[in-house]
């Protein structure tokens, strides 16, 4: 299962022939990394990994679609989620280099078994380099609630770079 997950981000990522074709779609792509906190009794930290496509945001329009897909690292088995998002841009001025958003969706989390979940967090775009540069640094944090035999809700924090293309 973990390498049919690979598979997928890998393959979308490559879908995108070019950063300028990539730019014309609408389309993002980016890679995360970070702690996952656990927020049950006992609590504990995992790693995870994380791969995004973003698509459906027009010039003007706050809303966008995300797929994510993700690889958490657990001491049992490792916990592969999947999930569709909608993210809500806030405006910032152009000259805005902090750009906030808020986050949320529902998924899969496949750990040996397979599970439905929410999230919903927020996060902000920062453009590396001068200008709207094509590269940028995001960090988020979401609540995940997968409704398992027991609610089980986590943390995860990321800290990741998107590529927007240029114009």
């Amino acid at each position: 299962m973990r390498r049919v997950l690979a598979g997928a981000i890998a393959g979308s990522l490559l879908a995108a022939v070019s950063v300028g074709s990539v730019h014309a779609q609408g389309i993002v792509f980016g890679a995360g990394v970070g702690p996952t906190f656990s927020l049950e009794d006992g609590g504990g930290t995992d790693f995870h990994v994380m791969g995004t496509l973003r698509f459906g945001q027009e010039e003007g329009k706050p809303v966008a679609f995300r797929v994510d897909g993700m690889l958490q690292f657990t001491d049992g088995d490792d916990l592969i989620i999947g999930t569709g998002n909608v993210m809500y841009h806030f405006a910032t001025s152009t000259d805005a280099r902090f750009r906030p958003y808020v986050i949320g969706g529902a998924g899969i989390y496949a750990d040996g078994g397979t599970d439905f979940g929410i999230n919903a967090g927020a996060g902000a775009v920062l453009p590396l380099g001068v200008g709207d540069a094509p590269a940028r640094l995001f960090a988020e944090a979401r609540f995940h609630a997968i409704f398992a035999e027991e609610t089980v809700s986590q943390l995860p924090i990321t800290v990741g770079i998107a590529f927007y293309g240029s114009d």
